[in-house]
């Protein structure tokens, strides 16, 4: 093997710390210098890399790092510019042609005065933003409203395809039918959200977490005269 003029420190410092590891057990396994052990398991590494030597693989790793670099710095730029924008993300398997949305409801007290609220973003990335209120309902009352008032608004800009987002796992749980209430009231909800779904080509609506719903959340929070 080759007689690398790299110091302990140096070789740690080129060293992952899935092979730091395992150079130290390696040292106590064999009773060598863990200098040495960590040598061996970079000389391994440059085979493996195909680069040679030890000095090429840290040239390597080091161009590998600065590429990953420059890759996260692009993507929180273009975070930046998505906060800027307005255009809020989403996973990426989502066809290109849909329409995204998110809705929202509150009650306070509740119940109370009701608002709900949604927010829609066009495949261009360009956002809308809707919300109303009702003057008495319960939290229930508010997140099917916004829903509504979600496929109402889509409608009205001729979407055809829609992925709808809502926090409440009672109302996501109703349309989708994963549960079917009897009371009267929910009834009517969800054969308004049906009949109003019957106007896309394409569409689910998917229950995510509050924290994930923050910008149709806000909208809830501003107060009515």
């Amino acid at each position: 093997m080759e007689n690398t003029p790299f110091t302990y420190a140096q070789l740690v410092a080129i060293a992952t710390r899935a092979e730091r590891k395992l150079a130290l057990q390696q040292a106590k396994r064999e009773q060598i210098s863990a200098l040495q052990a960590l040598e061996e398991l970079l000389q391994l590494g440059a085979t493996k890399a195909d680069v040679g030597n030890i000095a090429q693989l840290a040239v390597l790793r080091l161009q590998q790092a600065n590429e990953q670099q420059v890759l996260q710095t692009a993507r929180r730029a273009e975070k930046a510019a998505d906060r800027k924008s307005g255009r809020i993300k989403t996973a990426p398997n989502v066809s290109e042609h849909a329409w995204l949305a998110w809705f929202d409801g509150s009650a306070v007290p509740n119940p109370g005065k009701c608002r709900f609220a949604c927010v829609l973003q066009a495949p261009d990335g360009q956002v809308f933003e809707y919300a109303e209120h009702l003057e008495y309902g319960d939290s229930c009352d508010a997140e099917f409203s916004g829903l509504i008032l979600t496929l109402k608004q889509a409608h009205k800009h001729a979407v055809s395809q829609l992925l709808i987002h809502g926090d409440s796992q009672v109302v996501i749980d109703e349309v989708n039918q994963h549960k079917n209430s009897s009371l009267p009231r929910m009834i009517e909800y969800r054969q308004q959200v049906q009949a109003l779904c019957q106007l896309f080509e394409t569409i689910q609506i998917k229950w995510i977490p509050r924290h994930k719903n923050s910008r149709a959340d806000a909208l809830t929070q501003h107060t009515t005269s």
